[in-house]
């Protein structure tokens, strides 16, 4: 009878719990670190000293000075004057309340693009992490670095979004979640 030798099977090694989900989540940070870095070079944000310069100039004493510097003058009102008390100032002139609404319209202009383009690199790395890549833990980390990506462009618009685009980004972002789990992880 004739033996013949059969090569033991190779059996990747298993590694601890922890290193698997410290691996993990070194991928979620670091995808979302990426994506951060990818939307500051897609889309800069607006610079606030390119609406409202900074100017060395002597504050304005009167609302013609503040005029003059581009400004609007806020009058304290009239009080009682003392000659003997030291001069005080009647008003107040604040140059950045005219260049204030456009830089705040950019501002919101920006962070709505920020928030789209946020969302679409999470939907990618979520749909992505759906599809056996070879490894569960890059699946994983993929699809949890989506959820966070979603959350990280949700948190920065936040702000900005009326209720109603509020709800409608809390049930878009629930209806994918759902069809995810039920599709993906079965029972």
């Amino acid at each position: 009878m004739e033996t013949t030798a059969t090569a033991p099977v190779s059996v990747p090694p298993r590694h601890p719990k922890f290193v698997r989900w410290a691996v993990v989540l070194g991928i979620v940070i670091v995808l979302n670190v990426f994506f951060l870095v990818v939307r500051a070079l897609v889309l800069p944000s607006p610079d606030y000293s390119a609406y409202c310069p900074v100017t060395n100039a002597p504050p304005a004493e009167n609302a013609a000075a503040c005029d003059a510097q581009g400004g609007i003058w806020t009058d304290y009102g009239t009080g009682q004057v003392d000659a003997t008390a030291p001069k005080t100032p009647t008003g107040y002139c604040d140059l950045y309340s005219a260049c204030q609404p456009a830089y705040e319209a950019a501002r919101s202009t920006y962070e709505m693009y920020a928030f789209a383009l946020m969302v679409a690199l999470g939907i990618i790395a979520l749909i992505a992490g759906l599809f056996p890549i070879g490894s569960s833990i890059v699946s994983s980390g993929l699809s949890f670095g989506g959820v966070l990506a979603l959350v990280i462009g949700s948190g920065m618009y936040w702000g900005e979004a009326g209720n109603w685009l509020r709800l409608a980004i809390s049930v878009v972002a629930l209806a994918a979640l759902l069809y995810i789990g039920y599709k993906r992880f079965r029972d």
